[in-house]
């Protein structure tokens, strides 16, 4: 009976040991996936405002050769002249890239400022919501401006058409037809059109972007500005 007790007391020690490796096994897992995200940072307004000052650096410039855009002896933009449209498709894919990134900024902006609503004063209420308006009128401006001439040029509106029909006879004399499909141009001349407006507007249109960058970059300098002085004036009212 002794031995009995003694191996039963022994399995049970064993099934411990067993139990207590796989915690501490499982627990250093845990412990690695927790180690994976300690990469992820909250971004301040003082990085998005860094970050929108380094996409200012890289608007794409236009090119020397203005895209083969020619001027008449008049000063005006010469309508015959022919437009490189590889440059026109480049420029405009570094430029929407961009103003994806601007856009991503933007949005982190409302995490960044993020208090519940009674830690707020008045006066800092009212300074985000002009922060805000700010924001999104660049946005609404470059969105209604610059991106659909953009569009035009990148994702021309396309059909799909059946290209060729393959014909193969099998063995018992029957025939299978297959349709092979390719995707074509609705309109090639509204592309071509679409590539020349934008090589006549790209100086423009890279100034309405940068004017708009800048401006919220000034903007979010205000807001800091004004959040500043609004704790140093310690306003008791709150909401």
């Amino acid at each position: 009976m002794s031995t009995s007790s003694n191996g039963i007391s022994d399995a049970s020690k064993k099934r411990k040991a067993r139990g207590s490796e796989s915690s501490d096994g499982k627990k250093t897992k845990t412990n690695g996936n927790s180690d994976d995200s300690t990469d992820f940072s909250m971004l301040t307004l003082e990085d998005i405002q860094s970050k929108i000052e380094s996409l200012c650096d890289r608007v794409p410039s236009i090119p020397e050769c203005n895209f083969g855009v020619t001027k008449e002896n008049n000063g005006n933009t010469s309508l015959d002249s022919p437009i490189d449209e590889s440059l026109t498709k480049e420029w405009a894919a570094q430029l929407q890239a961009i103003l994806e990134e601007f856009n991503l900024c933007i949005s982190c902006v409302a995490t960044a400022t993020y208090k519940w609503g009674t830690d707020r004063s008045g006066a800092a209420d009212q300074n985000l919501s002009l922060l805000s308006g700010e924001m999104a009128a660049s946005q609404d401006q470059i969105s209604s401006t610059v991106t659909p001439r953009l569009t035009n040029v990148l994702a021309p509106v396309v059909d799909l058409v059946i290209e060729k029909t393959v014909t193969t006879k099998n063995q018992d004399g029957s025939e299978v037809k297959e349709n092979q499909f390719t995707r074509m141009l609705v309109d090639p001349d509204f592309l071509s059109l679409c590539h020349r407006i934008l090589a006549r507007n790209a100086p423009m249109l890279r100034q309405v972007v940068l004017s708009n960058f800048h401006k919220t970059v000034n903007a979010i300098q205000d807001y800091l500005k004004a959040q500043k002085n609004d704790t140093q004036h310690s306003r008791g009212f709150t909401y």
